[in-house]
């Protein structure tokens, strides 16, 4: 490429005069800045909606933005559609459904995507109309590819500077973003190599704050202001990944802020401002950039699409309507053996079936797999939130009974950690040591190494699964105040379904808990895998599910804790027992836990519960082989294959994790048991008539449904554009310390899942990209009096990002939500 040499240009000093529309430049800013998705770390990595910015917005609307603005697919292509059709998965009865509630000529519209499916009639089409960068347009007129050097160059600063939490050295300044790219372009010569002679002046001469920066840049450039947004959300293009990133620091301050985003969009509009007036074609830029919208090519309607994705969605819950158990209404309420409370995680759905098959007398329910307590744990490895990242940690528990002040030595191990010399997971995380880790430790690790690549031995247990822990303050600080416990223990119960004192009608208060109450966590296990919290329990913030289960356990077994809750009006047996335990999703085991603190007296069912277990994971690891190219293993050596492939450093599926989820129910489990539902659906106790002021409906869908919502959206994206929303060949990813991957050499940081987490090894999708299908169990107008009082989930319903149904509680029928007040039967 030929030098680009022009004189520097005048530009204001920090001292200059704001533009005259800096105001509302400065707030479509943020604006822009707010439509970016949080993007947590490698080591909190959960799922995230990557289309959250546009839950204000209808989907389709959302889907012309986004497809204009980030060249991105948010709904499938029509032959997706057509091939489900051709499948059986959906019919006429489906498509008149969705043509109804679509449009108001729906004859029309139904004739017209029957022809669009049987391939006798052309797919609408629109054309797209995009506000190009600057660097586009200069691109278009010479042939370079500025565009993409600058994002290049952007996201590598980016990836510096945001190493400066796990590396001291990375920035010494300590700036924020902005401050600190201007500091380093000043003295940078790389892309005046590339050929934009004057920058390293043009930088210095900037505005000191982005704010002021961002303002020069957009009024300097005379983007019309009713195309601005367009404008700033495509200037993003190249670094969602990073901007998603410094969206989550702001995020976990205030969901609200959008912090150093603004200071990534200032970086991005001035590396525009340089390029036109540095590249000899200021005249011709300028006044492609005042026309403003360009026609790129012709996509598929996206209202269409949505058509087609309403009917597909409706062949779905047909069936899945149809599969609901009767209402056992006046049953008489017996005293279970078991009640195993998992996590609503799709995954539980499969081993709470097969243990419910074992025995009869076992009862299984759902809840949020972080038990109602938000916690904040501390060990020797710093401190993390085990809760949905929604919330805030309310207590602070630590690794560690007393932390040795009794002589239990727990100090002293502590201790002795404290003094070694190297943490080596320390350096491997570090960005800069990516590529000397294995020089670094030489001989060491090529043993380890090796024991990997032969697959060696068996994982361990995580540390924070049996290590110490108690209720009280350790060194004055964290713990569970007394005076708090019953109360928490007694959200816990009424939260998970239980009933308090009254008993059912017809029974004794004991029939509502059993003898042994399992609380069960659960946590993934797999090798060489950056994304390994993705397998991890989602509503614990992306972290093994033990700890909480533990804490709860713990909580509920106090003696105090008991007595509290008496005099709230809950008799919980004093032969009932809870016990923590943890699934291990990657091999499909139940580990039972604490179980020193376990009376005497529950040995026999502690050893008929474990019995149990096995015989269940048995048949769950069997149901499990036929999606993961183990059919026809026998059922016997299944566990020890999937232990293999979970410690395996080449295996780049270990489990499907959530991939294939479509729905949400609320309900009680006696709709749903015995139900095969596949693996696919989240399944949350609730009784609604428990729930006499709707309170627990209330959090159900506040923050279990939305939570659900995040994983199924962040599939949904994953799945249909794995470029703009995944994080494309896990075999690809470079690891960007523990900030996150990307794909070869650098780049963008990439959100969202693998391509291997969501397509098969045929290369085909195997999870199907379907949104949350809410069931609740519960009369219309009861759900209406709770939805009044949510309008962040009212946008998810009535905007179509997600869809809800509500269960007759003594009968059959399911209905459509339509809106508060209008529903509509299936």
């Amino acid at each position: 490429m030929s030098t680009i040499d022009r004189s520097l240009p005048a530009v204001n000093t920090p001292g200059r005069v704001p533009s005259e529309d800096h105001h509302t430049i400065l707030h479509d800013a943020r604006a822009v800045c707010g439509r970016i998705p949080p993007l947590w770390d490698l080591r909190n990595f959960v799922a995230v909606n990557p289309f959250l910015g546009f839950a204000g917005q209808t989907l389709d609307a959302a889907a012309r933005d986004i497809a204009d603005g980030h060249d991105a697919a948010v709904l499938p292509a029509v032959e997706t559609y057509r091939s489900r059709w051709k499948a059986g998965q959906f019919g006429a009865e489906d498509l008149a459904s969705s043509a109804r509630r679509t449009h108001a000529r729906s004859e029309a519209l139904e004739s017209m995507l029957h022809g669009v499916l049987r391939g006798d009639r052309e797919t609408p089409k629109r054309r797209r109309f995009v506000v190009p960068t600057a660097a586009e347009h200069f691109d278009a007129m010479h042939g370079t590819e500025w565009s993409q050097r600058f994002a290049k160059s952007v996201a590598r600063w980016c990836s510096v500077h945001a190493s400066r939490g796990e590396a001291s050295w990375s920035v010494p300044s300590g700036l924020a973003l902005y401050a600190s790219w201007r500091e380093a372009a000043e003295h940078d010569r790389t892309l005046e190599i590339d050929g934009l002679s004057g920058l390293r002046r043009f930088v210095a001469s900037l505005p000191v704050s982005p704010e002021a920066a961002l303002d020069l840049a957009v009024s300097s450039l005379g983007i019309r202001p009713e195309l601005r947004d367009r404008y700033l959300y495509r200037l993003l293009g190249g670094v969602f990944g990073w901007a998603s990133y410094y969206r989550r620091l702001a995020w976990e301050r205030d969901p609200a802020a959008v912090g150093e985003v603004v200071d990534l969009l200032a970086i991005r509009a001035v590396l525009e401002l340089a390029l036109v007036k540095l590249g000899g074609s200021e005249q011709k830029v300028r006044l492609t950039l005042a026309t403003g919208i360009v026609e790129a090519e012709a996509t598929e309607d996206e209202s269409i699409r949505l058509a087609l994705q309403d009917a597909l969605e409706d062949g779905f819950v047909r069936g899945l309507s149809g599969r609901f158990r009767a209402a056992d209404a006046g049953a008489k309420a017996v005293r279970p053996s078991v009640q195993a409370v998992f996590c609503i995680d799709v995954r539980s759905e499969v081993i709470r079936r097969h243990l419910e098959a074992q025995d009869a007398s076992i009862e299984t329910r759902g809840f949020a797999g972080f038990f109602g307590v938000a916690l904040g744990w501390n060990d020797e490895g710093g401190s993390s939130a085990r809760c949905p990242v929604l919330l805030k940690p309310s207590v602070e528990v630590g690794a560690g009974c007393c932390g040795g002040s009794h002589g239990c030595g727990h100090g002293e191990a502590k201790a002795a950690t404290d003094k070694s010399s190297v943490d080596i997971s320390a350096v491997q995380a570090a960005p800069a040591s990516n590529f000397s880790y294995v020089e670094w430790l030489g001989l060491f690790y090529g043993i380890r190494l090796a024991s990997d690549a032969l697959v060696y031995g068996r994982d361990a247990a995580r540390p924070e699964d049996d290590a110490p822990l108690g209720l009280d303050p350790i060194g004055g600080r964290g713990g569970i105040a007394v005076e708090s416990r019953a109360s928490i223990a007694a959200g816990i119960l009424k939260n998970m379904g239980f009933v308090g004192a009254n008993a059912r009608p017809g029974g004794d208060a004991s029939a509502n808990f059993a003898r042994i109450v399992m609380l069960c966590g659960h946590e993934g296990r797999s090798a060489n895998n950056p994304h390994a919290a993705g397998l991890d329990c989602g509503a614990c913030g992306g972290h093994g599910g033990a700890v909480n289960a533990r804490v709860a356990a713990a909580l509920l077994n106090d003696r105090e804790v008991r007595i509290g809750l008496r005099a709230l009006g809950w008799a919980v047996p004093a032969d009932t027992h809870f016990l923590p335990a943890v699934h291990d999703t990657s091999i499909d085991e139940v580990r039972l836990l604490d179980l020193a603190a376990v009376p005497a007296s529950h040995s026999a069912d502690i050893a008929r519960l474990r019995a149990r277990l096995e015989a269940a994971g048995v048949e769950t690891r069997h149901e499990r082989a036929q999606f993961l190219g183990l059919v026809g293993k026998p059922k016997g050596i299944l566990e020890r294959i999937l232990q293999r492939r979970a410690k395996d450093w080449s295996e780049v599926r270990p489990e499907w994790a959530l991939a294939r989820n479509a729905a949400f129910i609320a309900a009680r489990r006696s709709r749903t048991r015995g139900v095969d539902l596949g693996g696919r659906t989240f399944l949350h106790e609730y009784d609604h008539t428990l729930d006499t002021d709707g309170s627990v409906l209330g959090l159900i869908l506040a923050a279990p449904v939305v939570v659900a919502s995040w994983i199924n959206l962040q599939y949904f994206g994953s799945t249909v554009d794995n470029r703009a929303f995944g994080s494309g060949d896990k075999t690809l990813h470079n690891r960007v310390g523990s900030l996150g991957v990307v794909l070869g050499n650098g780049g963008d940081l990439r959100p969202g899942l693998p391509l291997q987490s969501v397509v098969g090894s045929d290369g085909k999708p195997y999870h199907e990209p379907m949104r949350l299908q809410v069931v609740v169990e519960a009369p219309t107008e009861f759900i209406d009096s709770v939805l009044r009082n949510l309008p962040g989930v009212c946008d998810l319903l009535d905007n179509g990002w997600i869809r809800l149904f509500a269960l007759e509680p003594n009968g059959a029928r399911t209905r459509r939500y339509l809106g508060i007040g209008s529903w509509e039967l299936v």
